[in-house]
């Protein structure tokens, strides 16, 4: 089940591309392998990325990415990155807006002909940001129930919403996963395929993707270490079914979710009202120091999670992910560690 809310909250921070690991400060970079160590002691297992200017001044794993078989955390080992795929839903949604397919200011009834009374002046941005009243989870009785798109759909119409739309905001899977629907209804594509293709490949994310697909053919996945199991934890072999779609199963490296950060807020996936728009779910929050960073986190009880903190203006980002999420608290460290970085920068 999905468990840590991928918020990007705003600070105002003096922060900084990316690129190899020269010319970093030597006292930054020992600090950092100190921290990471002792994190590493404390029970974090993961693969961190930090650069700073531009500059990579850390990229390495820790722990293992497999105990059984004795493989450890690489630079580049896959993790399930949970609710950081909600960041990519909704950026799916905003370039279907700059493309002229749909408005968030639509109505569920102007794109869906079963939606109830209750729910049918719903507007797709209220879903985007939380306030349309769905419940969190749409009846499942986990993430792996099969599941197909329409049903997915029937059973979020079915239930009662939490509020009155738009008068409160509460976070809700089943609403990213009715978003996943709705880019599929309106690009006329498969949502896994319309992301690979309209987000991944632009960002140039070539060691990404959802539960169960070919690439991880190529791509060491991590086997998560959690309170739930299923089918070995390995995010390779699992299903990816419409208890997930939209509002989790992105797998993805430290590396690869750096290139997204660097694309989306540099303009090279959204056109620039659509970024504009991205940009307005992403500015609360509070300040430090005069310059925006955006944090994400997302997790799972599978033992997977993932940390990002990023200043666009100066390209400097923390990026972290697990597969102990569960035994250690990875947003505490990786805000402290974000904080390190761009005070020290």
């Amino acid at each position: 089940m999905v468990v840590a809310l991928s918020a990007l909250v705003a600070l105002n921070t003096a922060c900084g591309s990316s690129s190899g690991t020269q010319d970093a400060p030597d006292d930054l970079q020992d600090e950092l392998e100190r921290r990471l160590e002792a994190a590493a002691m404390a029970g974090f297992s993961g693969s961190v990325l930090v650069t700073v200017d531009g500059v990579p001044v850390l990229a390495r794993g820790y722990g293992s990415a497999d105990r059984d078989n004795g493989v450890p955390n690489v630079a580049d080992t896959a993790y399930d990155f949970g609710s950081v795929m909600k960041d990519l839903t909704a950026a799916a949604i905003f370039k279907l807006e700059g493309e002229g397919k749909l408005r968030v200011a639509d109505s569920l009834a102007t794109l869906f002909d079963d939606v109830p009374a209750d729910k049918a002046d719903i507007t797709v941005l209220q879903v985007v940001q939380h306030s349309a009243g769905f419940e969190e989870y749409h009846d499942t009785e986990g993430d792996f129930e099969p599941m197909a798109r329409l049903e997915a759909r029937q059973r979020i119409f079915a239930q009662e919403l939490r509020f009155e739309p738009g008068s409160e905001v509460d976070y809700s899977n089943a609403g990213y996963t009715l978003l996943a629907d709705i880019v599929e209804t309106v690009s006329g594509r498969g949502f896994t395929d319309y992301v690979r293709d309209e987000l991944l490949a632009p960002a140039g994310m070539q060691h990404s993707g959802f539960f169960g697909d070919p690439v991880w053919e190529q791509v060491d996945t991590a086997i998560g270490y959690g309170h739930s199991t299923f089918g070995g934890n390995d995010p390779a072999a699992w299903p990816y079914t419409w208890s997930l779609v939209g509002n989790g199963g992105l797998v993805t490296t430290v590396s690869d979710l750096e290139r997204w950060l660097v694309a989306v807020w540099g303009g090279d996936v959204l056109a620039p009202a659509a970024l504009d728009a991205y940009r307005t779910l992403y500015l609360e929050g509070g300040t430090f120091e005069g310059k925006t960073v955006y944090a994400y986190a997302g997790g799972s009880d599978f033992g997977f999670g993932g940390y990002a903190a990023d200043c666009p203006e100066a390209n400097s980002r923390v990026i972290l992910g697990t597969n102990t999420y569960d035994t250690f608290d990875i947003d505490r460290f990786g805000g402290e560690l974000a904080q390190f970085v761009l005070s020290a920068r």
